[in-house]
């Protein structure tokens, strides 16, 4: 915290005036994110008091320059804190700009945290963090690259290859806390799915489940998980569940109406629950479609249960037996054409986190 010197009367004209230029820098931005998500603030257009600006990814926050007799912007630092304090030029010493936007900024709750949630990931490293993820690939490939992405300078990329037989490149979250564990889990992605990704059968995206107790074992990478999914299939969006540990492979899922959008980044949220057992998809924010016992599409062994019945084994609910494998990737249950999708700005957490403004 960089404190500043300034009579009370004048630190606190700064900080109106200085979150004032902050927040409409930020809703002119194209690049502004919500949530604290790690990345930064750049300063804003010249202006009275040192306005802060669009968020950049090297985590410091830079003061506007300053005028009306107020004296230079602040230098660079974190958002909360303001910056160091600029040279005087006709008046009062530029720190009292930087710093009031950035107390500004923290007063009202705003950019303060490096996450939205309980496990983030934004890709900006340049690298997978290996720390918070194992990676699981077959036939499927992944990486981070910087030549397509939602925000910031770096995205995640994905490859899977047609064939005979399915392909898979997933991160599985590691060190899980046990806050994600409840009943009830959310998430968020920004995802980029180009059109022959919608070419495939299903296509696994984002899941949630622990390993089942049942006899048999199911097909790798997880032969006995139990899991709730958000997966696409043949151009839609598909939302159930799988249970892989026991003989024969149960599987009961719901279709949207909505098709998936292709060639632009969209942001894609679920919110997953095992008691009673549904799925719920957004996509910008609205609602694309849900999975419980009154919405099912599809059953492996059928019939379809009738609306309102039991999903499985007379129950529908703790059908999974609660979350403690958390993954997002890709796996191609009946790959049909090679394909790259591109993730972004990840996270994890127990309630609805939102898309970024």
């Amino acid at each position: 915290m960089v404190t500043v010197n300034v009579n009370k009367s004048a630190r606190a004209s700064t900080i109106a005036i200085g979150l004032a230029l902050f927040v409409t820098a930020c809703l002119g931005s194209a690049g502004c994110r919500n949530g604290g998500d790690g990345h930064t603030m750049t300063g804003g257009a010249a202006g009275a008091a040192g306005s802060g600006g669009s968020r950049q990814p090297d985590g410091a926050a830079a003061g506007g320059a300053a005028t009306s007799g107020i004296g230079a912007g602040g230098a660079a630092g974190q958002v909360g804190s303001g910056g160091a304090g600029g040279a005087g030029t006709a008046g009062a010493g530029g720190g009292a700009a930087g710093g009031g936007a950035g107390q500004g900024a923290a007063d009202a709750g705003l950019d303060t945290s490096g996450c939205a949630g309980l496990i983030c990931e934004d890709f900006e490293a340049g690298s997978i963090d290996v720390n918070k993820w194992d990676t699981v690939m077959s036939g499927g490939t992944l990486s981070v690259q910087a030549a397509r992405v939602a925000h910031g300078k770096f995205a995640m990329q994905v490859h899977g290859q047609p064939g005979p037989t399915d392909d898979w490149a997933i991160l599985i979250a590691k060190n899980v806390p046990s806050a994600l564990k409840g009943a009830t889990t959310f998430g968020r992605v920004y995802v980029y799915f180009p059109p022959e990704a919608a070419a495939s059968i299903h296509i696994q995206l984002a899941f949630a489940g622990r390993n089942g107790m049942g006899a048999a074992n199911g097909p790798a990478p997880f032969s006995k998980l139990r899991y709730l999914e958000v997966a696409a299939s043949s151009g839609v969006w598909q939302l159930g569940f799988d249970l892989l540990d026991v003989s024969p492979l149960v599987e009961e899922v719901s279709y949207s109406t909505n098709h998936i959008p292709t060639n632009a980044w969209a942001c894609l949220e679920w919110e997953l629950d095992d008691d009673p057992d549904t799925v719920t998809a957004w996509i910008d924010g609205t609602p694309v479609g849900t999975f419980d016992n009154t919405n099912v599409g599809y059953a492996s062994p059928g019939p379809i249960p009738k609306p309102g019945a039991p999903l499985y084994n007379g129950t529908s609910r703790n059908i999974i037996g609660g979350f403690d494998t958390f993954g997002l990737g890709f796996h191609d249950w009946h790959p049909q054409k090679a394909f790259d999708l591109y993730f972004d700005d990840i996270v994890l957490d127990a309630k609805r986190v939102g898309c970024l403004h």
